[in-house]
């Protein structure tokens, strides 16, 4: 090979065969590309990392909402206890109360037998006897000497009774306050289970939307694991079309070269014959 024409061929700026004219396309370097592919595969992971926390997070609110819900049919479950409880304890104190109020009834009402030795003792004290003889009127006195008693003698003496002593029941203020104690638990028993309810119903609407959000939360995370990996096999794809692409660039260029080093060849054997015959003819 001529060392002359191999330091005079030099390729031109716009990728072209000096020989044949050929448009040579500028070559794509395979690594800026790879880079660019693990780049953007480094911020998929990164992105996957994030929703894997987000969903771990979900799941700890989930089981918090869980235990809390617990806790609460656990507290109602002893208020409905308790409240039960309350209730033989209330009919017991109401009991006594209207056993008390049949004992103040019945010593504000006395016997028969009782009324008529009130009526004879009140028939023996001077006052009651005057009061009796002004209401007898033109009547005959009751005396010793006439021996003879008043025909309606039983009727005033059933009128001139006296009224019993009237004292108040100690035990009946004690009744009454275990029963408006009673009274007052059972209404903090009612309040206290309206809450627990209100706070069950929140809870319920706090879970099913925690419930709500997790599973679009997996969904999403489905979707863009799914995208990922497509995105991935894409990439790969077009990462080994392009390989696959500048290795048959570089067979056709080898092929180009070895033809150029055939002309080349067989062009120094011409240029070799025609000096040969230069130098015969010269001779």
């Amino acid at each position: 090979m001529d060392p002359s024409f191999a330091t005079s061929y030099q390729p031109s700026p716009d990728h072209t065969c000096p020989q044949c004219g050929y448009h040579l396309l500028p070559p794509s370097d395979p690594s800026a590309e790879a880079a660019e592919a693990s780049r953007r595969i480094r911020d998929l992971e990164a992105q996957v990392r994030l929703l894997n926390s987000k969903a771990a997070a979900a799941v700890d609110k989930l089981a918090d909402y869980e235990d809390e819900i617990t806790n609460l049919r656990d507290a109602y479950s002893k208020s409905q206890q308790q409240q039960q409880q309350a209730k033989p304890n209330a009919r017991m104190s109401i009991s006594p109360l209207e056993g008390s109020g049949s004992m103040t009834t019945q010593a504000q009402t006395p016997p028969p037998q009782q009324q008529s030795r009130l009526a004879s003792i009140s028939a023996l004290l001077p006052g009651r006897r005057r009061e009796a003889n002004s209401s007898l009127g033109g009547q005959n006195p009751l005396t010793p000497a006439t021996g003879t008693f008043p025909q309606n003698n039983a009727a005033v003496f059933g009128s001139t009774t006296l009224s019993p002593p009237k004292t108040p029941f100690f035990g009946a203020g004690t009744i009454l306050g275990n029963s408006a104690l009673a009274l007052s638990d059972n209404n903090q028993s009612t309040v206290s289970l309206s809450t627990l309810q209100s706070s069950l119903e929140e809870e319920r609407t706090l879970r099913i939307r925690a419930e709500s959000s997790l599973s679009q939360t997996q969904t999403e995370l489905e979707e863009l694991t799914a995208q990922l990996f497509g995105q991935a096999n894409e990439m790969v794809a077009n990462e080994r079309k392009a390989r696959a692409k500048l290795e048959e660039r570089v067979k056709v260029l080898e092929q180009r070269d070895v033809e150029k080093r055939k002309r080349l060849e067989r062009l120094e054997k011409a240029v070799s014959r025609i000096e040969r015959v230069r130098g015969m003819v010269g001779d």
